[in-house]
């Protein structure tokens, strides 16, 4: 089994389909007729009669699918749930409006038999582009392609080159071991993608690889498109996001000074945005080097708070 493919749903029976289409479609599918991947769908208990939809579904295909539901606890525990079945040694995050183009197996395949041990060793992931809907590419080029580079170099090197939205297929060890969530956490209904993959590149600190190709096609400006004022909806889950990188990685103003300031500003917007009294933003923080840059900080963080919100206070 080398691809796992992973959907957590929460009423989405109007768009699954884009998920389950991309993989009739794909140009490869099974080696030695062995199906090569399984599609694991963790349903947040949904009403729309999606269990009904995918046991149907079943009947018509050949590869494997797996189904859980869970009373709604929100996309980390249901993604947390997914991770923990995964089979596969590769594994892949498919939401459940995405796409993906036909030759997605066999291009992930092509670049993951090619590796050495050694390589498949040293590999976190293998990283993709997008386009809309439209076929307009979202976002720019990889610097670096085919070829493994240290996954710190990007986390930190490419976060303001405009890469955009991206897509990788990430290694299932590295998943298991890190994508873990917090006891303080485990409420929240929606923690940042970002929280995990930076909390597996600064702790396993694997490589990565990078292919200039399109892969996933992100579907943007729906009515009901899951993103949408999504820092309005869960501003707990982004402030939980922020303060916890600042608390456990303070080396980070160090070597990165520029992300630390990033997410000491998120953190004030977002104790802002949740009512948070100054004297509470200052005594949370937890050395007297993060309550340095909150005295510095928080004055410009509240000028540039309309306009990160995207003009929304």
């Amino acid at each position: 089994m080398l691809i796992t493919v992973f959907t957590p749903t929460y009423n989405r029976k109007n768009k699954l389909h884009r998920v389950y289409d991309s993989l009739k479609n794909q140009t490869l599918k099974t080696i030695d007729n062995k199906c090569i991947f399984e599609w694991i769908i963790v349903d947040d208990g949904s009403t729309d009669n999606t269990k009904e939809l995918i046991e149907e579904w079943k009947k018509e295909v050949q590869f494997p699918i797996y189904y859980f539901y869970q009373d709604n606890q929100g996309k980390p525990l249901a993604s947390r749930k997914g991770i923990e079945e995964a089979r596969g040694e590769l594994f892949l995050f498919a939401d459940s409006d995405d796409e993906f183009l036909p030759e997605t197996f066999e291009t992930f395949y092509a670049i993951w038999q090619r590796f050495s041990d050694e390589e498949k060793k040293k590999c976190g992931g293998i990283g993709a582009l997008c386009e809309d809907q439209f076929g307009k590419r979202i976002g720019c080029d990889y610097p670096v392609t085919d070829q493994l580079i240290p996954s710190l170099k990007t986390i930190f090197g490419w976060r303001d080159i405009g890469l955009g939205e991206t897509w990788a297929a990430l290694k299932t060890k590295n998943l298991k071991k890190a994508f873990k969530i917090p006891d303080e956490a485990k409420h929240l209904k929606f923690i940042p993608e970002s929280f995990f993959w930076t909390r597996i590149v600064l702790e396993i600190q694997s490589y990565s690889f990078f292919i200039n190709k399109v892969l996933r096609i992100y579907y943007k400006n729906e009515s009901d498109n899951i993103s949408d004022n999504i820092r309005f909806q869960y501003p707990e889950g982004f402030l939980f996001e922020s303060k916890w990188f600042i608390t456990k990685y303070p080396w980070i103003v160090f070597q990165s000074p520029k992300n630390y300031i990033k997410h000491m500003i998120k953190y004030i917007i977002y104790s802002a945005v949740m009512k948070k009294s100054v004297w509470q933003m200052y005594k949370n923080l937890p050395n007297s080097l993060s309550k340095f840059f909150f005295c510095l900080l928080y004055i410009p963080s509240l000028c540039y708070k309309k306009r990160y919100l995207g003009g929304k206070v």
